[in-house]
């Protein structure tokens, strides 16, 4: 987020702001810098976390995932991938043609998911990435009508 240019930041700002607030709620995310673990009165299990990040010297952000939320992670993944692609195949245009491009990508999309499901979950992360990068990318931009004035006529 730091290098990202002030636009960006700010947008991604105020989705972590309401990401906070719809976690912990609005009376404590004002004191989230306290005691250094993030949380005004942290449990004593974050303190104990606290305790050993800074006791191993690893920065808090820097700690491994456990197997097991890796595994049902990457689990969780490509179950919805392969649902993803189920529900775009039944909603699919019925009465197509064979060179419809929405049933060419449907069909290419259920090929994928027989001959190599990782790949597919991997292909529709990536496509997730890129249209949120397409609707931040409209956040950004100006209005229409709002660019720059053109030349007046005399």
């Amino acid at each position: 987020m730091q290098g990202a240019p002030a636009a960006v930041q700010r947008v991604l700002q105020g989705k972590l702001q309401r990401a906070a607030h719809a976690t912990v709620g609005p009376e404590r995310v004002e004191g989230l810098a306290h005691s250094g673990t993030g949380i005004p009165n942290p449990s004593p299990l974050a303190r104990l976390h606290l305790h050993i990040t800074q006791a191993t010297g690893t920065p808090s952000g820097a700690t491994r995932e456990l197997r097991s939320a890796q595994g049902f992670r990457e689990t969780w993944a490509r179950v919805r991938a392969e649902e993803d692609v189920t529900e775009a195949v039944q909603r699919g245009p019925e009465n197509a043609g064979p060179l419809n491009s929405h049933m060419l990508v449907l069909r290419s999309l259920g090929l994928l998911r027989e001959l190599s499901p990782d790949y597919l979950r991997r292909f529709m992360a990536h496509a997730d990435t890129l249209l949120w990068l397409d609707e931040a990318g409209g956040l950004l931009r100006p209005p229409a009508g709002k660019g720059k004035p053109g030349r007046q006529k005399k």
